[in-house]
């Protein structure tokens, strides 16, 4: 589906875990998140950066709703402090779709469209 698929980077320093690449379906991002889960240098409490600012063919509220069951299924393995979406937009769907079901459930994510407000939010964490 994606053109860009998901890719992710470790800052084990900033307890960072960064997750690039196009918008995506549950499947690949069922792949991403288990290459992230048994990926020695990923650590309990480590931050999660969804970052999308490249990201340029958004998935419809569906398609969100199947990967925030995914992301579920794994929270509880990988154990974040926190999750930031960063997008170009405040107006970006499936973000907004993302973050209004993890309020729903008390999952600590928000979106941002500006990166060092988000790195500082979850540095908070």
């Amino acid at each position: 589906m994606a053109e860009v698929p998901l890719a992710y980077i470790i800052d084990v320093d900033q307890r960072l875990v960064t997750i690039t690449g196009e918008y995506s379906d549950a499947t690949e991002w069922k792949d991403v998140l288990a290459r992230i889960h048994h990926d020695p240098r990923r650590q309990p409490g480590f931050a999660f950066l969804r970052d999308l600012r490249n990201a340029t063919t958004p998935v419809g509220a569906a398609t969100v709703v199947e990967i925030a069951t995914v992301v579920g299924r794994f929270w509880p393995l990988l154990q974040p402090a926190r999750a930031a979406i960063l997008t170009r937009s405040e107006e970006d769907a499936p973000a907004l779709v993302a973050q209004a079901l993890a309020d729903a459930e008390g999952t600590p994510l928000r979106m941002f469209t500006n990166y060092n407000e988000a790195v500082t939010w979850l540095a908070q964490g």
